[in-house]
């Protein structure tokens, strides 16, 4: 990842929403996933001389696509989404599907469908730097609710991210991980790594620290549902946690 680093910015939002930069050091253009709000990222972007490129979005929800419409007012940048979400992003540029590949600069960005939280979900995969982009879909410790799609689809969706290499970087958009840490270790109390990662992510906390990225590897040991076994198992994980 000699030529690409990854910035997070904290909304500090009630949500607990991270926007993610990517940048390519050399040139110091970035591009934006889930700009929650614009000022964040016009900010950050000025503060530390970065050229936003692109804004990448994965579903229509407003905590992800709210600075937008700012952003691409001032300045001419590609915005890419999901395609079965145009109607509802409509300043989108490009409209992506399922395995569509694209370029950032010398990076290969592979694109996902993953339906479940809504039915257009998309991620970013970039094998090239262990790198995963994935909204609300996976999460540390947990999963995005399932509000469009089914629940069958949801676990799909996860089974197909779980498959990814172990060592992917796992970047989701919201700091969840604490409470997701309390339901993964209420689900499966005898689980020692879910033991140790609870401690961990707690101490964190306490020091205002983010958790994030996560590793699939690490998800794989630690995250009840990419552990259930079947859509009945999961589905029943899911509405215990709906209500935990």
């Amino acid at each position: 990842m000699m030529s690409y680093k990854i910035h997070c910015i904290d909304v500090k939002n009630q949500l607990q929403n991270y926007i993610w930069l990517l940048e390519h050091t050399p040139s110091g253009d970035v591009i934006a996933v889930d700009p929650t709000e614009a000022k964040l990222v016009q900010d950050y972007c000025s503060e530390h001389q970065l050229k936003l490129k692109q804004i990448w979005l994965t579903h229509w929800h407003k905590d992800h696509i709210g600075g937008v419409p700012e952003l691409i007012a001032e300045l001419d940048i590609a915005v890419l989404g999901p395609q079965a979400e145009q109607e509802k992003i409509p300043f989108m540029s490009h409209a992506l599907n399922h395995e569509g590949l694209f370029q950032f600069h010398d990076l290969n960005i592979e694109v996902i469908a993953v339906p479940g939280h809504t039915l257009g979900h998309i991620v970013y995969f970039i094998d090239e730097i262990d790198t995963l982009f994935c909204g609300d879909t996976l999460f540390a410790m947990g999963c995005g609710r399932v509000f469009e799609g089914t629940y069958e689809q949801m676990y799909n969706s996860l089974n197909r991210l779980a498959a990814l290499p172990p060592r992917t970087q796992v970047y989701c958009t919201h700091e969840y991980t604490l409470s997701n840490a309390k339901f993964a270790l209420h689900v499966e109390p005898e689980n020692v790594a879910i033991q140790e990662r609870y401690e961990q992510v707690e101490r964190m906390r306490l020091l205002g620290q983010c958790t994030l990225p996560s590793q699939i590897e690490i998800e794989l040991q630690t995250n009840p549902f990419l552990r259930a076994n079947d859509v009945e198992e999961f589905t029943r994980l899911r509405q215990l946690k709906d209500n935990f």
